[in-house]
Parts: structure tokens; sequence; C-alpha cells
């Protein structure tokens, strides 16, 4: 089995201390405990994206003729079995993130507009979608709004399957910080996790994900 996992992160500062790529991590170890899965983490903050134009040239070469960054992404997207998205809170939304989803969308409207039939490269892949911030764990209820919920619409739109992880989490899970400090000196703040409640919390999601695969 082939999984992706999509860190959204984009600030180079604290790459090292990522917790989107902790996140991505935390699902590769729980996914191989799970099955015999290869999970292979993908960082945006790698990729130069840029964003889409709508020339619609996307619909001749069945690919960007301007972003072989996307072109590249697109590619693993294509031979991944399933797919996780880690996302941080941003303003709200990663503009990386944002890019990746303008190009998908667009490839498969132009393709819809012609064809109603029209499968994409993901059509009916499994996509299990996390999302933090820097606000403590009960600020989670926000995140699923403002992050996760418009993350599985679009996702849905370019037909990939969503899973969820329970009642009352049905697009993904959220989770926040449990403790920040401003080190003197620096511009960036130190935040530190509850790695233990994450992993229960990104337990059933994986789960999710994989049965799905198998379904």
């Amino acid at each position: 089995m082939q999984i992706i996992c999509i860190s959204a992160s984009n600030v180079e500062p604290a790459r090292e201390h990522s917790a989107s790529t902790r996140a991505c991590e935390l699902i590769r170890e729980l996914a191989q405990a799970e099955c015999d899965a290869q999970v292979d983490i993908l960082p945006l903050i790698d990729y130069e994206l840029t964003p889409c134009r709508m020339c619609g040239k996307c619909l001749e070469v069945g690919k960007c003729v301007r972003d072989n960054a996307f072109n590249q992404i697109y590619a693993r997207l294509a031979e991944a079995d399933a797919v996780f998205v880690v996302c941080p809170h941003y303003a709200p939304l990663p503009s990386k993130l944002m890019m990746l989803l303008e190009k998908l969308e667009e490839i498969c409207y132009l393709n819809w507009c012609q064809n109603q039939q029209y499968q994409t490269i993901v059509y009916r892949k499994p996509i299990g979608l996390v999302a933090h911030g820097g606000q403590p764990m009960d600020a989670a209820p926000y995140y699923k709004t403002a992050l996760l919920d418009p993350l599985a619409l679009a996702f849905a739109s370019v037909q990939m399957r969503v899973a969820g992880a329970g009642e009352q989490w049905p697009n993904g899970v959220a989770f926040g910080i449990q403790k920040l400090s401003l080190p003197p000196g620096e511009i960036f703040v130190r935040i530190e996790h509850d790695w233990d409640a994450i992993r229960g919390r990104l337990a059933p999601l994986v789960r999710n994900v994989l049965a799905q695969v198998e379904s």
C-alpha cells in the first residue's frame, strides 16, 4: 500500500520542529502498525508552487504547463492508494495547499465540462485530513470549521473520499497545543504539544482511511 502524507506547513525557521511534520510521522507509525504500508511524507515547503492562471492548457496536456512542482506532486498523488493532509492554521489556509487545490480543481472541472463521466487521477481515493494551530486543544472545534470542513469540500470536489474519525469528526481530526513560550530575543514562540493525546486522536482516522483503501 502506497500512502502519501502531505505536510502543508511552510514556516522555514520552525522546519525542524514542525508540528505538521511530526503529525505526519505519527500517521506513518500508526499506518505501518496496522498494515504493510509505505508512507512517504511530502512537505509542501520543498515545492515552489505557483497560483493557477486558469489558462486551460492543462486540458490539452493533462498537467500544468507552467508549474513543474505541481506536476511532481500530481504524479505522486496518481501513484498513491491513499492520502493524508496535515494542515496548520495560517490565514486561515496555507497558500501552497490552496495552489495545489486550485490546479486539481481546474483540471477536474475542465475535463468534466468535456465529459461528465470523467474520473480524476484521485477518483475515490481515501483522504484523511488533519488540522492544527497555535491555540489550546479546546480550540479544535474552531479548526474543524475553519480548516477541516472547507478542505473536505474541496477534496470531495475532485472526487476523493474524505474519511472521518467518528460522529464528532466526520471530516478529519484537529488538535491544538499544550502550552507556548517566547524565548528572549526570538520572534517565534516555542510550542509544546501533548503528542500522546494527538496520537490517540489520529489513530481512528488512520484506521478509517486504511479501511477505505481495502473496501
